[in-house]
C-alpha cells in the first residue's frame, strides 16, 4: 500500500482514505469523483451507505450495466460497515471490475482490520487522513494551501495565521481561502506575499490572534504597533481577562528560553517557536524579563477584580513591556 497526498491521488480501480480528518478525507473524495467525472461525464455515481448496505449491493452497482458507462463507488463510512459488506469488499479485492472506482473511507478505530490489512497487502494506493496535530505540520498545510492558489505568504503571517486559527483545520483551511480572495490583485498587477499586516487585518478581534499579536510587537519593542493591535481587540469587545493570559504565556515561554540548556523537547514547545523566541531573547536580560513579568502579574491581578479600569491595565502593561525591553 503506497500512500499518496488528497491533492495528487489518481483514480485506480480501489482508493482507500483512511484517519479522521474530515476535511483531508472529503477533499481526497471530492478530488476522485471529479476526476472520474472529467475521465467520462457519464460516469455512474454510487454511494453506499445507510439502507444501502443491504446484501449483494455491492455486485449490483460494481457489476457491468447494459450501457457500458464508468461507475464511481463510495463507502463513506467503511468503519461502520456490517460484516456482509465487509466480506464482499474482501472477495472484490482478489477480482475488481474493470471501469470502476471504488472508493473506500474508513475514519479511524479498530473495525475492519481484516480489510485494511487485505487492502495493505494489495498495494491499494492509500490516502492518509490523520489529524495534522503539530503546529509545523499545520505550517506547512497552509503553505502548501498558497502555493497551490499560485501565493506567497510570509513566514511570520503563516505563524500568526495557525496562532490564531490552528485548532481547526477546517477552519484554518477557510481562513486561508478568504486571505487569498482579500489579497489577489487587479488583473494585470503582481499578487504580493500575504504579510503579517494582512492576517491581522482579517483576523483583529478574535482574542487568540490579537493577543498573540499584541504580544509579539510588545516582546519585540515595538509599542505603537503593539497598542494600536491591543486597541482594536477593546473596540471589538475582547475580554481583558484572556487577552492577558496571552501575553502572559507569551512572557512565561520568552523566561523559559533564556535558561541554560533549554531545547525544545524540556520545554515542550515546536522547534520554529524556540528559534524565534531565543532570536528575540536576545534582547533581554534578566532584569528587564523580570520588570515585564512584574507588569503582566499586576495587569493580571487587576484586570480579575482588583482594578477599576481593566483596559487601562492592559495598556499599561504593553507599555510596561516595551519600555522595560528598552531599559535592559
Amino acid at each position: 500500500m503506497s500512500d499518496v497526498e488528497w491533492h495528487s491521488v489518481a483514480l485506480a480501480p480501489i482508493v482507500l482514505v483512511h484517519g479522521t480528518e474530515t476535511l483531508i478525507a472529503d477533499r481526497a473524495v471530492q478530488r476522485l469523483r471529479g476526476l472520474a467525472r472529467e475521465a467520462d461525464p457519464s460516469v455512474a455515481v454510487h454511494e453506499l451507505s445507510g439502507d444501502a448496505l443491504g446484501p449483494g449491493t455491492l455486485g449490483q452497482v460494481a457489476s457491468p450495466s447494459l450501457f457500458g458507462e464508468p461507475r464511481f463507488v463510495l463507502v463513506p463510512e467503511l468503519q461502520a460497515a456490517p460484516d456482509s459488506l465487509v466480506g464482499e469488499l474482501l472477495d472484490y479485492l482478489k477480482t475488481p471490475e474493470q471501469d470502476v472506482t471504488l472508493v473506500l473511507v474508513h475514519r479511524g478505530g479498530n473495525r475492519g482490520k481484516k480489510l485494511l490489512d487485505a487492502l495493505k497487502k494489495a498495494g491499494v494506493p492509500r490516502v492518509d487522513a490523520s489529524p495534522v496535530k503539530r503546529a509545523g505540520d499545520k505550517q506547512t498545510f497552509v503553505a502548501a494551501e498558497f502555493a497551490r492558489a499560485q501565493r506567497r505568504i510570509q513566514p511570520e503571517a503563516l505563524i500568526a495565521l495557525v496562532d490564531a486559527f490552528g485548532t481547526d483545520l477546517a477552519e484554518l483551511a477557510a481562513i486561508s481561502r478568504q486571505l487569498i480572495e482579500d489579497t489577489t490583485p487587479e488583473p494585470g498587477e503582481q499578487p504580493a506575499q500575504v504579510s503579517v499586516a494582512d492576517v491581522h487585518a482579517l483576523t483583529a478581534g478574535r482574542v487568540e490572534s490579537t493577543a498573540f499579536a499584541v504580544a509579539d510587537a510588545a516582546i519585540a519593542g515595538r509599542e505603537q504597533e503593539a497598542l494600536q493591535l491591543l486597541q482594536q481587540a477593546q473596540l471589538a469587545g475582547a475580554d481583558p481577562v484572556p487577552i492577558v493570559a496571552a501575553i502572559a504565556s507569551k512572557m512565561r515561554s520568552l523566561a523559559k528560553v533564556t535558561a541554560p540548556g533549554a531545547g525544545p523537547r524540556s520545554l515542550g514547545m515546536p522547534d520554529w517557536m524556540l528559534r524565534n523566541l531565543s532570536r528575540e531573547a536576545r534582547n533581554w536580560n534578566d532584569r528587564s524579563l523580570a520588570r515585564a513579568i512584574e507588569a503582566v502579574a499586576r495587569a493580571d491581578h487587576e484586570v480579575k477584580g482588583a482594578g477599576r479600569d481593566p483596559q487601562w491595565s492592559v495598556q499599561r502593561m504593553v507599555m510596561g513591556i516595551c519600555r522595560a525591553r528598552r531599559a535592559r
